[in-house]
């Protein structure tokens, strides 16, 4: 099964639009159609989305995809990859290959989770999460700054968890007094 990372006419570059919001997209299925996701952006090499995990879901298999999955919040998350479980926290996130056979286990009342998949081959990603406070400039080498927790703003215009900001040309920040988030850097092969 292969996923298409093809950008979408209205979260393309040339829109101008580097703020997306979870409510900013509509749900979709999985590939597999076990679950929902939400698509907040698409480029040739990579897709950003936030996916609802509810008690025990099987992952599709993506084949030549490298993925990232990061939960939105502290409830309990644990990823069986290839047999191998995992208790995945925001904190700290889990990378892994998207031909895996991958299993999650959520809670019943359900965990939101950012998800990055980057297309092998054409980029490669790396990601760092930490807590910030005060001003946090947006560096322009940042693909992607994904808000995980706590309470933030960029123009003014208030961020719920799972909103992320998209690689710009112009001077970003995020104002915070104390968020947790994520910052991608998706480097095109042979950079």
């Amino acid at each position: 099964m292969s996923i298409d990372l093809g950008a979408r006419p209205d979260l393309n570059e040339s829109a101008g639009l580097d703020v997306v919001t979870p409510a900013d997209a509509a749900p979709e299925s999985w590939a597999n159609g076990l679950g929902v996701t939400r698509v907040l952006a698409k480029r040739l090499a990579w897709r950003l989305s936030i996916a609802e995990l509810r008690g025990r879901m099987p992952f599709s298999r993506l084949e030549g995809v490298e993925r990232v999955l990061i939960p939105l919040s502290a409830s309990p998350l644990t990823l069986t990859v290839d047999g191998v479980e995992h208790r995945v926290e925001r904190e700290r996130g889990i990378r892994f290959p998207g031909e895996a056979r991958v299993v999650a286990s959520a809670d019943r009342g359900g965990v939101s989770v950012v998800n990055v998949m980057v297309k092998r081959g054409l980029a490669v990603p790396a990601y760092r999460i930490d807590v910030r406070r005060g001003a946090v400039p947006i560096d322009p080498n940042t693909t992607l700054t994904v808000l995980l927790a706590g309470a933030a703003t960029v123009d003014d215009l208030p961020l719920p968890p799972g909103s992320a900001l998209l690689q710009s040309t112009r001077p970003r920040r995020i104002l915070c007094e104390s968020a947790l988030i994520a910052r991608f850097r998706i480097v095109p092969c042979g950079h």
